[in-house]
């Protein structure tokens, strides 16, 4: 493929990132009027919430081999184009268990979609042959941006959840038609028939490399899940701060996120992955451990901006390698791995309340913090990446 088309197919890959990410905070942004048209307690609604990721990770080891075998290609047009159409259903059901079916339905799509974007991400930095990936998960935090304001405006209009779903759902599933059919990929060139590439590692090492990479995304992952829902609690309850300052934390965290998604690429390109992912994870926990240690509010935020910067160049890395490791099951090895991370998602927050509720929440959110430093500590397993050639290995 020349470097033109390669930069088509890339931008139609990052189309889909968005489209997810839209997708989520669409909804996401609405789930105040949905919890007041159902009459939902907040018991119920976090209920509802949890069949989310529980949809995706019981179905994302099961996606990566469905990827596997149909193709990424094929299977990121058929999820891309299910997701906005699961949106509208979100705002169908007019009570608890139905809400309850349709997140569970859209999270097993989303991870589906999640896996395959994934896949054809990987295998098209492959054919690159530099970084790209981190700018893809950048497509997905800025995306969230986007959603967030559709949902603000249609709630400032006071128009209904299903308005505001079947709007964003048309725009996204024209997005996702017109790109999906520019995303074409080279074909995998089987390991045994490239003359130049590196012997692969043994089934069962790889086996072992994946289930550490994917341990390694759940400390990410938890950390990612205890900002989203203890962030802002933290600098209100803790820290005293007003309802409107509390909130900022979180808002950095998810702009450092994205930020730091976006020079990802050129960082792993220049200072190899190993070193990004160690470096990473030392930002991400001694900035979180400072601002958690020094009570102010000032300094929490800036403790949450520190994580977000530094988990950001985390997860993409880990996915990158798990692809190199064995570039012909690149949807099931990003599977496995993204099935063990979302557990971070689904139990994370969870855990930290548990732990907060016996030892206070503030060394609770140390637990995130202490994680971010084993990646730190345990990043070089990603120098067994030998698929990627022995340039890669050697870096970092």
């Amino acid at each position: 493929m020349t470097p033109a088309e390669l930069r088509k197919v890339r931008v139609a890959i990052l189309a889909h990132f968005f489209i997810l990410g839209a997708a989520a905070a669409t909804w996401a942004a609405r789930l105040p009027a949905i919890k007041t048209e159902l009459h939902l307690s907040d018991f119920q609604l976090s209920l509802a919430l949890f069949t989310v990721p529980a949809g995706s990770v019981l179905t994302l080891a099961l996606s990566g081999r469905i990827t596997d075998r149909l193709g990424a290609v094929r299977v990121l047009r058929v999820a891309g184009a299910l997701v906005p159409v699961l949106l509208v259903l979100i705002g169908l059901p007019r009570d608890l268990p139905l809400l309850m079916v349709v997140f569970a339905g859209y999270g097993a799509v989303a991870g589906l979609m999640d896996v395959s974007m994934n896949a054809c991400g990987a295998r098209l930095e492959i054919a690159y042959g530099r970084p790209i990936l981190s700018s893809l998960h950048a497509g997905y935090s800025i995306a969230g941006l986007a959603g967030a304001g559709i949902g603000g405006i249609f709630a400032g209009l006071g128009l209904g959840p299903l308005p505001t779903f079947i709007t964003a759902a048309v725009l996204l599933l024209a997005g996702a038609v017109v790109t999906g059919r520019r995303i074409v990929l080279p074909a995998v060139v089987p390991h045994a028939e490239r003359p130049d590439a590196a012997p692969l590692l043994p089934a069962r090492r790889i086996a072992i490399v994946i289930a550490i990479l994917g341990l390694l995304a759940l400390c990410g992952q938890l950390g990612e899940g205890s900002a989203n829902d203890w962030s802002a609690v933290y600098l209100h309850a803790n820290l005293h701060a007003p309802a409107g300052v509390a909130t900022i934390g979180l808002a950095a965290f998810s702009i450092t996120m994205a930020a730091g998604r976006m020079v990802g690429d050129r960082l792993a390109a220049r200072f190899g992955p190993v070193a990004l992912v160690r470096v990473s994870g030392l930002i991400a926990g001694l900035g979180l451990a400072g601002g958690l240690l020094i009570a102010a509010p000032a300094v929490a935020i800036a403790g949450f901006a520190l994580l977000g910067a530094g988990l950001a160049g985390i997860f993409p890395q880990i996915v990158s390698s798990a692809a190199r490791l064995d570039p012909e099951h690149a949807g099931r090895n990003i599977g496995r791995i993204a099935s063990v991370a979302y557990t971070g998602l689904l139990g994370g927050p969870v855990l930290i309340g548990a732990l907060a509720a016996g030892v206070g929440l503030r060394n609770a959110l140390l637990l995130p913090a202490g994680l971010a430093l084993v990646v730190t500590a345990c990043a070089g397993v990603m120098r067994l990446d030998v698929a990627a050639g022995k340039a890669d290995n050697n870096r970092g």
